[in-house]
């Protein structure tokens, strides 16, 4: 990996921090990548690079066709934050194309580990959510679901 900016027009911008050399041989160089660009020094060069590149780019990892998930798959929990909602309403278990809004506990929502270490934003993953599905869906009797209207 290369610590330069990748962008080829990179040093047409010529700002001062790329001026480099002694007198009477100055020139202007790319500047250095960023760690958070990684292989760009700003986010302008980035566009700028893929606007040039993209269909290289995709060429070569190839395109995907439509995408569909299921009605099955749909199942999600989410987290939701509001500075004045109590701790123990904030975590739903959602399918948007059934139109089910369902509150569960934050012990059906997180992982041991993650409701220890105090990150309440951080939700099970897809295999967790199929079993937390298929737990209400099996007492559905005890649970009524909150269709959005």
């Amino acid at each position: 990996m290369s610590e330069w900016c990748q962008n080829k027009s990179c040093p047409s911008k010529k700002t001062q921090s790329q001026i480099r050399g002694s007198k009477g041989a100055k020139y202007y160089q790319s500047n250095k990548s960023s760690g958070y660009y990684k292989y760009w020094c700003s986010m302008g060069c980035r566009e700028t690079w893929f606007q040039q590149n993209a269909d290289t780019c995709m060429n070569a990892v190839g395109f995907i066709n439509k995408q569909i998930i299921p009605l099955e798959d749909a199942w999600y929990v989410e987290y939701r934050y509001s500075w004045n909602t109590e701790t123990h309403d904030r975590y739903y278990l959602r399918n948007k194309l059934k139109g089910i809004n369902q509150h569960i506990t934050q012990q059906q929502a997180q992982s041991p580990e993650d409701i220890e270490s105090g990150h309440s934003w951080n939700t099970i993953r897809h295999h967790s959510v199929i079993w937390v599905v298929s737990f209400f869906l099996t007492n559905k009797e005890e649970y009524s679901w909150n269709k959005k209207r």
